[in-house]
């Protein structure tokens, strides 16, 4: 872990602390001010006092509070420069929908294979993206047999799996929803998962891709899981 990314993790994280004592403070003052307001014509130098200890006492609670959640932030994520991870998340968004796309084309496996191939420098003729991943895909979305069907992404979930060195390895799941479904498959056409994994230089180049169309089973595993947390839970 370079001192540098240590540095700019500090340094975003010392921001929040600042930030965030700052607001609270101020709307301590705030509250605290109105009330004082409000009582003007019977307020005492006793009041006065009991409201700066009230003030001190409030501005200590949220140094404490906020000293904690930064320690807990430092601890969470040692060495992660989280203005690059907010980047890389946009270049896997852009590799996913790369090879998704794919389900509305009018292109064979063969053509994708060689067109992703071309695309990306790192693939080879043993990945998985172009040996598993484009010939599943594109039948089970109906691709093989013209255009199939058309998805929107609907959500994508990226976290950091891994820091080496000046390396970043990240982890996906993405939830694709069918938009137009293709004249050879049923209107009934589901969403679509996929787990992607891939990797960036310093630069946020890609350096690494590899992509999983989730079964049936886990695809509707998925689902149930994201409908039960959709729907409004029941008041006690």
């Amino acid at each position: 872990m370079n001192e540098e990314t240590k540095d700019k993790l500090r340094l975003h994280a010392g921001r929040i602390l600042l930030g965030g004592t700052g607001a609270l403070l101020a709307l301590s003052v705030v509250t605290l001010g109105a009330s004082l307001l409000s009582d003007a014509p019977a307020a005492s130098d006793v009041q006065d006092d009991a409201v700066v200890q009230k003030l001190e006492g409030n501005l200590s609670d949220a140094q404490t509070e906020l000293a904690a959640q930064h320690k807990a932030l430092l601890a969470q994520l040692p060495g992660v420069d989280i203005e690059r991870a907010n980047r890389d998340r946009t270049t896997g968004r852009s590799l996913l929908l790369g090879l998704t796309d794919s389900s509305a084309t009018s292109r064979t496996v063969k053509e994708q294979q060689a067109l992703l191939d071309a695309r990306y420098g790192f693939l080879d003729h043993e990945s998985r993206v172009l040996t598993e991943f484009v010939p599943e895909w594109m039948t089970a979305t109906g691709a093989t047999k013209g255009a199939g069907t058309t998805y929107a992404l609907a959500d994508l979930d990226v976290h950091v799996s891994r820091v080496q060195g000046l390396n970043y390895s990240y982890t996906g799941v993405a939830r694709l929803d069918p938009v137009r479904v293709g004249p050879t498959q049923s209107s009934t056409a589901k969403s679509e998962f996929v787990v992607l994994t891939y990797s960036t230089s310093q630069d946020g180049t890609a350096t690494s891709l590899d992509a999983y169309r989730a079964s049936s089973k886990t695809r509707d595993a998925l689902v149930g899981a994201s409908e039960e947390q959709s729907s409004p839970k029941p008041k006690r």
